[in-house]
């Protein structure tokens, strides 16, 4: 990365618009709702069956939380009174969050929110006492934590003896898993963690899991567009620099657009589209009983 290229994380705004430019061109953002409208709740209730008065939940990088929201409203089904525990950094991603649930209105009522904006190891500090949760939801963030393991560690020790765990990671197949590889030095703030990485963490906590695969994909044609902003606001997310096309060597810049095209990722193309790998892990973790 040279000096005058400047880490996507570090300007919360662009990184906002980035990553609503690129969730509007996957399919996998529908993909993950799919997955938190059925398949999480519904693993939910089967291990947690009847609760104690108040269901516990937390979701860690939340992002915009239009995931989170969508559970929510398939467990308030189940359990009338839910208290939602909330861990994201980026002050305009919580904002953002809440205007979401304003505009959910009666439809959330029963479900208290508990606003941390922070990361969640700034969370791990705070909160000395480890409270029980019945459903942990870890979407897309496991490249952010700083120690893996005692990450992992610290949420399951968090897990209710009959809650879950639900992980949505980056598959081998996945761009951005192709980007870290291909350019280290890049992405240099953000670093993909393979799935493989997480089972040896998994096995020694003693923790029972499942993992399979949700295939999805990313449509980059506006990449190919020099002044397309859609186009410029990706890139950005691929790369994780903020304004990529305007401050990286232009060399680095057709590089990398001639890498997102590259047989291994590419699904797809023709005049009017370029469709590239997006897939994602979906890793369910229960507590080991005897």
């Amino acid at each position: 990365m040279t000096s005058e290229m400047t880490p996507l994380m570090s300007c919360p705004a662009r990184y906002r618009q980035a990553m609503i430019a690129y969730l509007q061109n996957t399919n996998r953002t529908e993909k993950v709702l799919e997955l938190c409208s059925t398949k999480i709740p519904e693993a939910v209730n089967a291990a947690v069956g009847t609760c104690p008065d108040v269901f516990q939940y937390i979701s860690i990088g939340t992002a915009m939380g239009e995931n989170d929201i969508r559970v929510l409203l398939e467990l308030k089904k189940q359990y009338k009174k839910i208290t939602a525990t909330i861990v994201e950094p980026s002050p305009d991603m919580i904002s953002t969050f809440k205007e979401n649930v304003s505009k959910m209105g009666p439809l959330l009522d029963g479900v208290e929110f508990v606003w941390y904006t922070m990361t969640l190891e700034e969370y791990m500090e705070r909160e000395h006492t480890v409270q029980q949760f019945h459903c942990i939801f870890l979407n897309g963030v496991i490249d952010y934590f700083k120690n893996l393991a005692e990450s992992l560690k610290y949420l399951y020790k968090a897990l209710d003896k009959n809650g879950l765990i639900a992980i949505v990671n980056v598959s081998v197949n996945n761009v951005f898993s192709a980007m870290c590889e291909q350019y280290p030095n890049l992405m240099f703030d953000f670093e993909v963690v393979p799935t493989k990485n997480l089972i040896p963490i998994l096995d020694d906590v003693g923790s029972r899991y499942t993992v399979s695969e949700m295939e999805a994909m990313v449509d980059i044609t506006t990449c190919m567009q020099e002044d397309s902003e859609i186009g410029n606001l990706m890139l950005d997310i691929f790369t994780h620099v903020a304004n990529f096309r305007e401050t990286a060597p232009k060399d680095l810049v057709d590089d990398v657009i001639q890498f997102l095209t590259s047989p291994g990722l590419l699904l797809h193309r023709s005049d009017d589209s370029v469709i590239i790998c997006n897939s994602r892990d979906v890793i369910v973790v229960h507590v080991q009983r005897p």
